[in-house]
């Protein structure tokens, strides 16, 4: 009996210790037994890694926030209601399902034909040459009349005004296309000067024009929030505050297109004809200062 609880007793000596050295390397400190030699390394996932996988899993206190609904909103919603699912509430972030059909992404990708280069292979090489993974062409809605019909659509699913929203952008991109941090709000001087009129990019309503097996994701790290390419869905957001300032939580990224091609359309709302649609909260108003 008494061997048994002297083994005991050298056991729980002996976890002690091993508890003991590790707290000391958690906090910092380095263990004296070895001349102080180890030393505490801390290792951080990065973010973009599991959103960009498309396996990050939301908290459920986050999860549980989040829903989808029926947008019945004026007489043409009654007869098509919009199917909306809210990804992120404050900032708001959402996604439009079933918003372009078939044949309207065919007409868009027709219109943009004499623009984009696809690569493929040469006559003195079997490799692929890409001529460039990143192409774009805009369009204006007197360019046809499917272009026009969309600028009506976004008026009626997110209650904004077009008159002053930029033309629409369609993006084609190739195998290892992507994008780093990035904020739709006018931050260039240049930028500025050239949408005086307009005001600032008050929304941004990013189409997927096609569906993408692997990679391509549109991310936004700062709201764990991650967006799959789906084709005829569109994604909205707010790029800036109630204040009017660029909000930096809505910078977002696009990951590495790992194969296939990716066809994308984008449409920036400005600020000027959407002051009484979107209106600034009293507690939103600038502190005055003492």
């Amino acid at each position: 009996m008494n061997q048994k609880i002297q083994c005991l007793l050298v056991i729980v000596v002996a976890v002690a210790g091993i508890g003991a050295k590790d707290s000391a390397t958690q906090n910092g400190a380095p263990n004296e037994s070895n001349g102080g030699e180890e030393r505490v390394v801390t290792i951080r996932m990065d973010p973009y890694m599991d959103l960009c996988r498309g396996v990050y899993v939301p908290p459920p206190s986050l999860a549980s926030s989040l829903y989808c609904w029926y947008d019945v909103r004026n007489a043409h919603s009654v007869i098509s209601p919009s199917k909306v699912e809210a990804l992120s509430n404050d900032p708001f972030v959402a996604l439009f399902h079933e918003f372009v059909h078939d044949g309207e992404i065919a007409q868009l990708q027709a219109l943009g034909t004499p623009h984009i280069k696809q690569s493929g292979a040469t006559n003195d090489s079997w490799l692929p040459v890409f001529y460039e993974n990143h192409q774009t062409y805009t369009l204006h809605d007197r360019d046809h009349p499917v272009v026009e019909r969309l600028t009506k659509r976004i008026e009626r699913r997110t209650g904004l005004s077009c008159d002053t929203a930029e033309d629409l952008k369609v993006i084609y991109n190739e195998v290892g296309a992507f994008k780093t941090a990035a904020l739709d709000a006018i931050h260039k001087k240049e930028d500025a000067q050239r949408f005086a009129y307009a005001g600032d990019r008050l929304a941004t309503m990013l189409f997927f024009l096609s569906d993408v097996t692997n990679g391509g994701y549109t991310i936004f790290p700062k709201l764990r929030v991650a967006i799959r390419p789906q084709k005829g869905t569109a994604a909205f957001w707010y790029n800036l505050k109630e204040t009017g300032e660029g909000n930096v939580q809505m910078k977002y990224s696009i990951c590495p297109l790992q194969d296939d091609q990716k066809w994308t359309a984008k449409k920036l709302i400005h600020t000027r004809g959407n002051e009484l649609r979107q209106l600034c909260r009293p507690e939103s108003a600038p502190k005055s200062e003492k």
